[in-house]
């Protein structure tokens, strides 16, 4: 299994939009081969970027 992370900023006033495209577009990943999950991690502090993981069976 392999895991890729990206740290996206997003200014504070795109922040719901941000989350929301994600939710809705969650369902594009799942069919690609290998596809294990996709989390987006909230950030924890303004300032902080949001991280996306995505996991793969293999490379």
């Amino acid at each position: 299994m392999i895991s890729v992370a990206n740290r996206i900023h997003v200014n504070p006033e795109y922040h719901g939009a941000f989350e929301q495209r994600f939710r809705e577009r969650a369902g594009l990943v799942d069919g690609m081969p290998g596809f294990i999950a996709n989390h987006v991690l909230r950030l924890t502090r303004d300032g902080d970027p949001f991280v996306v993981l995505t996991f793969w069976a293999s490379r």
